[in-house]
């Protein structure tokens, strides 16, 4: 293999959402932010529209704060290992997530990773904005994987993917090898 690609949340980290952790730290998942992912879920607003929602409840938090936060996300253990094995055989290492970006960047810096791509929150000021930069959708990681791979100029069969949700099939599907780690969707670790 020349080229492996994570998802974060979920697979590297403890917590399956970044966004969720945030949201529950604030004590604004119950009753608020918890409804927009229902409605989502439902098919009722775009992925889109429920990003820009989301972060909209953010909308004045320093971007110093919201880091110290996703600081606090556990990592899954033997992450460090692993990586340094895979850089070790010269696998280039990459991030795809539709996660937050503060988080993504941290973990690349932190463990070497060489591509990380994710959701950029919109800050002004070390202030978020509310707004925000939606880089990679859900379940639309594919052409992520596309790109990592002419960076790395590895073939489809050179590159493998690991990951734990629905979200992350296009990326399974678009990679030679695949595997569902820390896994709740049947429909991933069947594709798997």
């Amino acid at each position: 293999f020349k080229l492996a690609l994570f998802d974060l949340d979920g697979t590297l980290t403890r917590e399956r959402s970044a966004w969720e952790y945030i949201h529950r730290r604030l004590g604004v998942w119950d009753g608020q932010a918890e409804k927009f992912q229902q409605a989502y879920l439902r098919r009722e607003i775009s992925y889109d529209e429920f990003c820009r929602l989301d972060a909209a409840i953010w909308k004045g938090m320093k971007v110093s704060e919201v880091k110290g936060i996703l600081r606090q996300i556990p990592l899954q253990p033997g992450v460090g290992e692993l990586i340094a094995y895979l850089r070790k055989k010269g696998v280039g290492l990459g991030i795809i997530s539709s996660g937050l970006s503060f988080l993504s960047e941290r973990i690349k810096e932190e463990f070497g990773f060489d591509y990380a791509v994710a959701n950029d929150l919109v800050a002004e000021d070390g202030v978020l904005t509310g707004g925000i930069r939606i880089n990679v959708h859900y379940d639309q990681k594919a052409e992520w994987v596309e790109n990592a791979q002419q960076t790395f100029q590895a073939q489809r069969e050179e590159t493998f993917a690991v990951g734990d949700s629905s979200g992350d099939i296009p990326m399974f599907q678009a990679c030679g090898f695949s595997i569902a780690f820390n896994c709740h969707s049947p429909q991933l670790e069947s594709i798997a």
